[in-house]
């Protein structure tokens, strides 16, 4: 009988861990419209999309210079963070979630930036 519980629990306790983990995903969940500042001074408009697939963070970008896949996307908490390889120069970035907005940095090579973002509304 103790056996049956302890493994009860252990089972409500994973089941709790992947609800939360989801749960902040969905924070981030949806399109974006994101402006970056660029080393020149202009502002870079990109259009983000962050889903949760098989309870995994996944994400693109698209922008002038076309569509791309994020990599090594990862969520803690309301932070977001992942790469992105656009015509061989590859970029990290940084953000932060809170509501509709979100707000970090990107790098590459020596250079850095600032990223904006509001959400879409859900059509």
């Amino acid at each position: 009988m103790r056996r049956t519980t302890l493994v009860a629990w252990i089972a409500g306790l994973i089941l709790l861990g992947c609800a939360l983990l989801i749960a902040a995903g969905s924070a981030v969940e949806g399109r974006w419209k994101c402006v970056a500042d660029t080393p020149d001074g202009g502002p870079s408009v990109w259009m983000t999309t962050f889903k949760i697939q098989d309870g995994k963070l996944t994400g693109s970008a698209e922008g002038d210079a076309g569509q791309f896949e994020f990599k090594n996307l990862k969520m803690n908490g309301e932070t977001v963070s992942g790469e992105l390889v656009v015509e061989g120069d590859r970029y990290t970035f940084e953000v932060t979630v809170t509501q509709n907005k979100l707000e970090g940095k990107w790098k590459m090579e020596g250079l850095s930036g600032s990223i904006k973002g509001v959400r879409e509304a859900a059509r």
